[in-house]
């Protein structure tokens, strides 16, 4: 993959070079389009990586079936463990850290810092989705382009810790949006509201400082003092604050789930876990994103049911599924091809992440008041600000000082719905929402455990050869889908 992005690269240039050589002295004054631009900048940059970056989150597949939010019954390998390289997901994201890496040269060049603070969110957030998947990846020499084809491995600890890491490329984005006061790009998410791009970039960091929290002992940070200055600064705090973007009606932004093959949409039913949340605490978010079942459908009573995930066909005949009798994703995917949005972070998350670090003692501050607000926003957001005030009165839903973090993580697992793989990595590093057991884990070299990552693309094995094999010996000997993550132990 990287060799024919640089030999393009090269061939590219070198075409354009004989091109300009062997034109007349005036073929630019004749041919250029006032219209249009010549040059790059971060404006021009930046409306096709919010597009892709933001519309990617949108995950109703690998994600969720990870997390059990959803249960598959065909094509649901990775749901089985079954896993394999993932490579495209890894090739998207190296794409787009090449561009970042543009954006922010051209802002550099045009003194755009607000526009190279916004380059540094982005690219914090790539690389943390890449490292979070495979481990350690490629990232300090992985934008040097033909400079260096064959980047060498960077730990996942590095990549959130070093200089010119996670952590500290959310902190350069805080500080060059608050000490610049250059226009910012009319962007696609925020439409260049510089406090709001302020409020994505602290609570991404509390994301993922709370993320490697795990590992308070084996870093140079000290990762208490950082969450609780976070706490003081611009965070997310109402919807009008998410990072999404709506489905349009047009192609090609429509809703996918709206063009989807009918076969592969019934595909996608509600998990055993989701159908809990129904039978035990009548949450309506789930009336929002899974439809009653077809045989309750023109009842007076609507049921909600779900399957065990990762189930084979073999199973599913055992246990006695009936297409009829499970739901299916709801309307708000389906009937309208712009009824929702893709979301990359959501301030549902940041209320749990901040009473995650109040109960840890990382931070000061009403643990309570930051859970409810946490549901309250994600009812909001779903048009179901009604069922709050009984919801939060429920046993097992009303803040329990002895069953906290087991309360915040439902939760937060619930507000993740369809947001990436954010609720698989926290289950990764929690253990929470407990899972019910796969009855058919196909794990090939740990039979019944869950794995943390993928394995490293073929390309990488077969063109970077040496990094691939060194980044596999520091990480136990064999590129192996049970290796731990570092934030994981």
């Amino acid at each position: 993959m990287k060799h024919f992005i640089y030999t393009l690269k090269t061939g590219v240039i070198v075409f354009l070079t004989v091109c300009t050589t062997s034109c007349t002295s005036d073929f630019d004054n004749i041919n250029t389009d006032p219209n249009n631009p010549t040059t790059a900048t971060a404006d021009l940059l930046l409306t096709p990586l919010l597009r892709n970056i933001v519309q990617s989150q949108f995950n109703y597949s690998d994600g969720p079936g990870l997390a059990h939010q959803i249960a598959r019954t065909n094509y649901n390998e990775v749901e089985q463990y079954a896993f394999g390289t993932n490579e495209g997901i890894w090739n998207q994201y190296y794409l787009y850290l090449n561009s970042i890496q543009e954006m922010i040269r051209v802002s550099e060049r045009d003194n755009c810092l607000s526009s190279k603070g916004i380059a540094y969110i982005l690219k914090a957030f790539c690389i943390a989705q890449i490292t979070d998947m495979w481990g350690d990846v490629p990232f300090f020499e992985a934008t040097l382009g033909a400079e260096n084809i064959t980047p060498s491995y960077d730990t996942q600890k590095d990549i959130y810790t070093a200089e010119g890491g996670i952590i500290d490329l959310l902190k350069q984005a805080d500080k060059l949006l608050e000490e610049n006061i250059d226009v910012l790009p009319a962007d696609i998410v925020y439409g260049g509201d510089r406090l709001k791009w302020r409020k994505l970039a602290n609570s991404l960091r509390l994301r993922y400082l709370i993320r490697i929290s795990n590992r308070i002992d084996d870093t140079n940070l000290n990762i208490p003092a950082e969450i609780n200055s976070i706490m003081s600064l611009p965070l997310m705090e109402t919807n009008d604050d998410n990072m999404l973007l709506p489905f349009l009606a047009g192609s090609p932004n429509k809703c996918p789930i709206y063009d989807m093959r009918a076969g592969n949409f019934e595909y996608t039913r509600m998990s055993d876990e989701m159908e809990r949340m129904w039978t035990q605490y009548g949450d309506e978010r789930v009336t929002v994103w899974f439809s009653p079942t077809t045989n309750s459908a023109n009842t007076a009573i609507k049921e909600y049911a779900g399957i065990p995930s990762g189930c084979s066909s073999t199973t599913l005949t055992n246990i006695g599924y009936s297409q009829a009798d499970v739901s299916m994703l709801g309307g708000y995917y389906r009937d309208t091809p712009d009824g929702c949005s893709a979301i990359l972070m959501n301030c549902s998350e940041v209320k749990f992440l901040q009473a995650e670090a109040v109960i840890k003692g990382y931070a000061a501050g009403n643990a309570k008041q930051l859970y409810e607000d946490g549901i309250t926003l994600s009812f909001e957001y779903y048009n179901k600000k009604d069922a709050i005030t009984s919801y939060l009165q429920q046993t097992g839903i009303a803040f329990n000082s002895d069953n906290t973090m087991e309360q915040i993580m439902q939760q937060k697992w619930m507000s993740l719905f369809m947001v990436g793989y954010e609720a698989w990595f926290d289950f990764l590093r929690t253990g929470l929402p407990v899972q019910n057991q796969l009855l058919d884990n196909r794990n090939p070299s740990a039979p019944g455990e869950v794995p943390s990552r993928f394995y490293y693309p073929e390309d990488e094995q077969a063109l970077n050869t040496a990094n691939y094999q060194e980044a596999i010996k520091r990480q136990g000997g064999e590129d192996n889908i049970n290796t731990k993550l570092w934030w994981e132990k």
